[in-house]
């Protein structure tokens, strides 16, 4: 009988010992999504900042859906890192030259270690749209998705607070330059985290030529380069008479 009882006050010491041990902090994350500069050459800060990452050994991923208004040089995405200043996987060749209207959306992968704050600064640019009865044309940057692939986590041990998983590039995909080699980057298995951002949304004012102005500024456009051009012709004949001159 004391036996029993004996056994019977240690389960339920064990177990008051359960109630009030503090369950294992979660995974956390905030995000703060800004675009800093001016003009049609600007770049998006992305400001993280993780809660509950114990020993964990995470990689993170954004994923940021652009528009066809704005792109991203990955020439110069590739110097970049290599100053180990970003790494990023673009899936497709960009074309700089192209206007918005015959322009695509398409995606930049961004990848990092996890740890307690990170800043990620992506270069992008806008491109030059149609001209239009408008003076500016607002461009919206929507709030980037967050993944996150951990190698030494126990569920019950470190939870994370995902919302779903997705199958994207893995994080060796930054270091793929050539064009030709994109579309082998290997696929990995990511945790959709869920994450606290301000603002959800972003709006960018960008100048619009006035199409009610060109019947004047074509004219003029074709004026202007035919005298310029003229003027060259005759400085190039008039110092070449002198180089001859010289010459004989």
């Amino acid at each position: 009988m004391v036996s029993t009882t004996s056994s019977i006050n240690t389960i339920s010491a064990a177990l008051a010992l359960l109630a009030f041990t503090p369950a294992a902090e979660a995974l956390s994350a905030f995000l703060n999504v800004a675009i800093h500069n001016s003009g049609f050459h600007r770049d998006i800060h992305y400001g993280l900042r993780f809660g509950g990452i114990g020993r964990m050994s995470c990689e993170l991923l954004l994923v940021q859906q652009l528009p066809a208004a704005i792109y991203v040089n990955t020439d110069q995405l590739v110097d970049l890192k290599r100053f180990h200043k970003i790494n990023s996987y673009v899936p497709l060749y960009v074309d700089v030259e192209k206007p918005a209207s015959k322009s695509d959306p398409f995606t930049v992968h961004l990848y990092e270690s996890v740890r307690r704050e990170i800043n990620i600064t992506l270069p992008i640019h806008f491109r030059y749209h149609d001209p239009s009865t408008r003076k500016f044309e607002r461009i919206q940057v929507e709030s980037p998705t967050l993944y996150v692939r951990c190698s030494n986590v126990h569920a019950s041990k470190y939870p994370l607070r995902t919302v779903g998983k997705a199958t994207l590039p893995c994080s060796d995909s930054s270091e793929i330059e050539d064009y030709d080699k994109l579309h082998q980057a290997e696929l990995c298995e990511w945790d959709e985290m869920e994450f606290n951002n301000l603002p959800t949304v972003i709006s960018v004012l960008i100048p619009v030529g006035n199409s009610a102005s060109y019947g004047f500024v074509l004219p003029a456009t074709i004026l202007v380069s035919w005298i310029g051009s003229m003027y060259l012709i005759y400085v190039i004949l008039k110092v070449g008479r002198k180089v001859n001159k010289k010459l004989l």
